[in-house]
């Protein structure tokens, strides 16, 4: 078994590093962090999901994780 030397080493150890560093950044613009505290879903409207469609059954009002927390301790 050959033995690495210290150039060799390098090598290998800088190769890793730009392989690591040309990893694409995203563009802040073009990022979606908005999230509304409520969603109101129609009857009948269908939704794409990564699981597959989901169709609602009636209204639906859905909570961002946030505004349903405040509406949780709200109720003690």
């Amino acid at each position: 078994m050959k033995k690495l030397n210290m150039k060799n080493y390098w090598l290998i150890s800088s190769l890793f590093l730009v392989g690591c560093a040309t990893k694409p950044i995203p563009v802040v613009n073009e990022l979606n962090i908005y999230q509304p505290s409520i969603l109101v879903i129609e009857e009948g409207t269908e939704i794409q999901t990564k699981n597959g469609k989901y169709k609602a059954q009636t209204e639906e009002v859905w909570h961002s994780d946030k505004r349903f927390r405040e509406l949780e301790r709200k109720g003690y």
